[in-house]
């Protein structure tokens, strides 16, 4: 049986400010392997894979498939990312935040990588609102994951207690904070209960797609081990190293803005007095 971690209650809320992981509404190193829905009908190998089933990348050369998984979350957290669909590459992207009214400074000195406040956006003509589709919110949810399934070649395999990220956006953004958050009892955390993921059919004309539902088994309660501990504190250096690699890019881009921003008032004074007799 694993050890029970123990930790200062002060040290608790730091973390979990950090992570997301609390209930109370008030106030770029390594990656974690991608826990996904699988859209594709075939691998790099070209087998035939099951589209819709959950699917773990990055874990390892042999990826496992499964119709359900089981997530412990162990953090929430928002961060605002814009893939530039012509280059194919990230082009900026946010500090990743806890909440909502933690402001989302950008790489490049601005915030939410330039995309106005959904009630902002929502005000907006459509031909407006298309300018900022290449940018959007991601709820990330970084979790241990734990699943029978099978590989490619049909092969029984499992995946146990395994470190990953959900990333969820568009119709999967809502369904964890209907489904879990807001039905933790008061004074729970996320990390206290295990969530049964699973995943819903939707076409929209030759589109298909797939929804994410969770499940959280609110009867079993688990505690926090020292395993379990050691991987939220890793998370949570995961996200302070890359806030402060973004942090630090946002001040170099508002010093360069300032540095030509002065060039071009000089050049305006310079302009005048040519006109000066």
């Amino acid at each position: 049986m694993s050890e029970i971690a123990t930790i200062d209650a002060a040290e608790q809320r730091k973390l979990n400010a950090i992570l997301g992981a609390s209930t109370d509404t008030g106030g770029n190193s390594d990656r974690l392997p991608i826990l996904k829905v699988n859209t594709k009908r075939k691998n790099a190998d070209g087998k035939k894979i099951p589209e819709g089933q959950f699917v773990l990348a990055g874990a390892g050369d042999q990826e496992v498939y499964a119709e359900s998984v089981w997530i412990r979350p162990l953090s929430q957290t928002f961060q605002w990312l814009h893939f530039d669909s012509e280059e194919q590459k990230l082009a900026n992207k946010t500090i990743i935040v806890p909440n909502f009214r933690t402001e989302p400074i950008d790489s490049k000195g601005g915030v939410r990588c330039g995309k106005p406040q959904s009630k902002v956006l929502r005000q907006m003509e459509p031909a407006e609102q298309k300018k900022y589709t290449d940018i959007k919110c991601y709820r990330q949810v970084r979790c241990l994951v734990s699943y029978e399934g099978k590989t490619a070649t049909g092969a029984k395999a499992s995946v146990e207690n395994q470190p990953a990220l959900l990333m969820l956006k568009g119709s999967n953004f809502g369904p964890f904070e209907d489904e879990v958050v807001k039905r933790l009892p008061q004074g729970r955390n996320l990390y206290d209960f295990w969530v049964k993921v699973s995943t819903e059919e939707h076409e929209n004309g030759s589109v298909v797609y797939w929804v994410m539902h969770f499940e959280p088994d609110m009867g079993s309660p688990v505690s926090l081990d020292t395993p379990t501990m050691d991987t939220m504190y890793h998370i949570a250096d995961m996200i302070k190293s890359e806030n402060d690699t973004i942090i630090s890019q946002h001040k170099e881009a508002l010093a360069e803005r300032s540095t030509d921003d002065a060039a071009l008032d000089a050049i305006d004074v310079t302009l005048e007095d040519d006109f000066v007799e």
